[in-house]
C-alpha cells in the first residue's frame, strides 16, 4: 500500500520467484518465496517480504537472510516490511479511494 502511494515502482510482481537451497549437511532443501518484487523508477529492483516483526520465527529470519544475500548478488535490494503505523495505514487507505474509476474519469487524479 505504501509503495503504491509513493509510486515507487513502474512494475511489480507478487510472489515473483522461489529460492531453494541446502544448508550445511542437510539433505532436505529449504525454500522461500518472497512476497513482492518492485522495479523502481531508477531501474533498481527491490524484493519485499511482508510480515509483522513479532511473527518472524527464527527459521523465517534465516530465510530472510538468505533471500537478502541472494538479492545482493544480483544487484537488488531486500526489505522486510512490518506493520504500518495505524494512522499511516488509515491515511493511505483513504487516499487510495481517489484511485477509483469514478474519480479518475472526472479528471481529479
Amino acid at each position: 500500500m505504501r509503495a503504491e502511494h509513493r509510486r515507487a515502482g513502474n512494475d511489480d510482481a507478487r510472489r515473483p520467484f522461489r529460492l531453494s537451497w541446502r544448508s550445511g549437511s542437510r539433505t532436505r532443501r529449504t525454500s522461500h518465496t518472497p512476497d513482492y518484487f518492485v522495479r523502481r523508477r531508477d531501474g533498481t529492483g527491490v524484493v519485499l517480504d511482508v510480515r509483522p516483526d513479532d511473527r518472524i520465527e527464527p527459521e523465517d529470519a534465516v530465510k530472510f537472510e538468505v533471500t537478502a544475500a541472494a538479492c545482493a548478488r544480483v544487484g537488488w535490494g531486500f526489505e522486510g516490511v512490518g506493520v504500518l503505523d495505524p494512522v499511516l495505514a488509515a491515511n493511505l487507505r483513504w487516499l487510495s479511494g481517489y484511485r477509483h474509476p469514478s474519480v479518475v474519469s472526472r479528471g481529479l487524479r
